[in-house]
C-alpha cells in the first residue's frame, strides 16, 4: 500500500513568491484559522478567539470606535414609554443606571457576540433559585458582563408541559473577573445576542443565542489599513533617496575590493548624517532623487471606504472625515448609519429592556401607578439645529401663504365660498375644528359683486375726504 504524502503548511508558490515568507510581505499580517476536526465530522469555528478581540479592541482607536460608537448612539438620545402617563419609571431607570448598563451590554456584545445582564433583586431567594415575581421587593442593581463570563450547565427545564422552555437551559456558572464561579437561574438573566448567524453556528460552549462579533467580518480590512498606513511611512523614510557614482566601481568589484567600496560608502553615509554635507572624490558624484507619492493617498481612501463598508459606519463618523464631491452632503451615509443603529435598539436591545422596565414596574417599592399598557419607542437619533428648524419653518410658512393666496383668488372668482375658505382655515391652521355654528355672511348678494360695490363706497368717501 503506498502511503500519501500530506502538506500541512499550506501552498507556496516558489516562483512568484505568493505565501513563501521573506517573499511575500502579506503572508504573516492577518490572523489564521478556521475550522478543526473532531473525529470524523467537522465542525465551523471562528476565525478568531475571545482574546483576540479583547487585543484588537484595547489595541485599536479604529477597532474601538466600530465596537463603541454604535453602542453609545443607541441610548444617546433617550426613549419615551408610550402608555405611561406619570412617568415615574424614569426615576427607576436614573437609580438603576439603565441606559449605562444597556449600552455597555450592546457594546460587548458586538464585541463579542453575547454579553448578559444579571438583576440583582430582593425577592426571598439566592441566585440559583428562580425568580419569584410575586415578592419581587426592590430591583437593587444590574450587573453586565460579557460572554466570557458565563458557561453552561447540564442543567435543562425537563417539564413536556411547558412548551416554551422544554429543552432549554434552566441554570448557568458565571464567573465575574477576580471572584469565584456561581450557579443562576436563567430568570435572574437578561440574554443579548449579537448579529445573526446560522444555527449550526450559533451554538457555541451550549450558548445557543450568541451571535456573531461586529469585528468577524471587517479584521481583514481593518488589517490592510493598517498594513497601508505602516507602508506609507516606509514610503516616506525612503521618499529621497541618494545616488552615489562612484569612479572605477565595476574595477573594484572585479578586484574583490568589496570592503573598500563598502568603506567609501559608509564614509559618505557618516559625513552626511553629521555634517549634512557629501564629501566625495573629484571623479565621483552624489545626488538625491526625491521620489512622488502619487497615488498612495487614493489607495488608502480606498482602504477607508472598504473598512466602512465591512463595519457598516460611514467614512464621515469612522474616520472623522468630510464627504467630498459636488453637492455631497453626507446626508445618505448618516440615513444608512441611523438605520443599523435603529437595527441594534428594536432587534437586540429593546427585548432586553423590556424586561428591565417589566420587572421594574412589578416591584413592590414602585408605588406609582402602573400603566395598563405601555411600549418603549426611541427617539430620533437625528436633532434637526437651530438653522435647520428655522429653514424648516420658513419654507412651511411660504407653503402656507402660497395655498392662502390660492383659495383667495378661487374665492374671488366665485369657484369656492368664503364659507368654505373659512373651513379650511379653521381645520388646517389651527388647533379648533370647524363648526357649523359659527356665524356665516349673510344675504345672496354675490361675493365679487358685494366687493365690487364695497370698492366703489370706499372710493366715494375717499373722494369725498379730499374734497374737504
Amino acid at each position: 500500500m503506498n502511503a500519501i504524502q500530506s502538506r500541512q503548511d499550506g501552498f507556496q508558490n516558489l516562483l512568484s513568491g505568493l505565501n513563501t515568507a521573506g517573499l511575500d510581505r502579506t503572508s504573516s499580517t492577518f490572523y489564521k484559522g478556521g475550522s478543526w476536526r473532531r473525529g470524523l465530522e467537522r465542525f465551523w469555528a471562528s476565525r478568531f478567539s475571545y482574546y483576540d478581540y479583547a487585543d484588537i479592541y484595547v489595541g485599536s482607536g479604529i477597532a474601538q470606535k466600530i465596537i463603541d460608537r454604535p453602542a453609545d448612539d443607541c441610548f444617546q438620545r433617550g426613549l419615551i414609554i408610550e402608555g405611561d402617563e406619570e412617568g415615574s419609571i424614569y426615576d427607576e431607570f436614573d437609580r438603576l443606571s439603565v441606559y449605562t448598563r444597556m449600552s455597555d451590554a450592546v457594546r460587548w456584545t458586538r464585541l463579542y457576540g453575547g454579553a448578559i445582564i444579571l438583576i440583582i433583586v430582593k425577592d426571598g431567594g439566592e441566585f440559583d433559585t428562580p425568580l419569584n415575581y410575586d415578592t419581587i421587593d426592590e430591583i437593587i442593581e444590574l450587573k453586565v458582563y460579557d460572554i466570557t463570563c458565563i458557561k453552561a450547565t447540564d442543567r435543562y427545564y425537563t417539564d413536556i408541559n411547558d412548551l416554551i422552555k422544554f429543552g432549554q437551559l434552566e441554570y448557568f456558572d458565571l464567573t465575574p473577573p477576580g471572584a469565584g464561579t456561581f450557579r443562576v437561574h436563567e430568570t435572574r438573566l437578561v440574554f443579548m445576542g449579537g448579529d445573526p448567524l446560522p444555527l449550526k453556528q450559533s451554538i457555541r460552549n451550549g450558548l445557543n443565542w450568541i451571535g456573531r462579533s461586529a469585528l468577524e467580518g471587517c479584521l481583514d480590512d481593518l488589517s490592510r489599513y493598517d498594513q497601508a498606513l505602516q507602508w506609507t511611512i516606509r514610503l516616506l523614510e525612503r521618499k529621497q533617496q541618494g545616488i552615489y557614482a562612484m569612479e572605477g566601481l565595476g574595477d573594484l568589484f572585479a578586484e574583490q575590493a568589496d570592503d573598500i567600496v563598502s568603506k567609501r560608502i559608509n564614509l559618505v553615509d557618516l559625513v552626511r548624517g553629521n555634517l549634512n554635507s557629501v564629501v566625495v572624490d573629484k571623479q565621483d558624484s552624489y545626488t538625491i532623487e526625491n521620489l512622488g507619492l502619487d497615488g498612495v493617498q487614493s489607495v488608502i481612501q480606498e482602504y477607508q471606504t472598504a473598512l466602512s463598508a465591512s463595519s457598516n459606519i460611514p467614512v464621515v463618523i469612522l474616520f472623522g472625515k468630510s464627504t467630498t464631491g459636488l453637492n455631497a452632503t453626507g446626508a445618505g451615509d448618516l440615513e444608512s448609519y441611523y438605520g443599523m443603529v435603529s437595527h441594534i435598539q428594536n432587534v437586540i436591545a429593546k427585548p432586553c429592556l423590556e424586561k428591565i422596565t417589566a420587572l421594574l414596574y412589578i416591584q413592590r417599592a414602585y408605588t406609582a401607578k402602573i400603566p395598563d399598557t405601555w411600549h418603549i419607542v426611541f427617539n430620533p437619533l437625528w436633532a434637526p439645529s437651530e438653522i435647520d428648524v428655522a429653514t424648516t419653518n420658513k419654507t412651511n410658512q411660504e407653503a402656507n401663504n402660497t395655498e392662502v393666496t390660492m383659495l383667495m383668488t378661487l374665492m374671488m372668482n366665485g369657484i369656492i365660498t368664503p364659507e368654505e375658505v373659512r373651513q379650511i382655515v379653521v381645520n388646517k391652521y389651527s388647533e379648533y375644528e370647524f363648526s357649523d355654528e359659527l356665524p356665516s355672511i349673510e344675504g345672496d348678494v354675490d361675493y365679487a359683486e358685494g366687493v365690487d360695490n364695497a370698492e366703489m363706497e370706499v372710493s366715494e368717501e375717499e373722494q369725498d375726504e379730499t374734497t374737504t
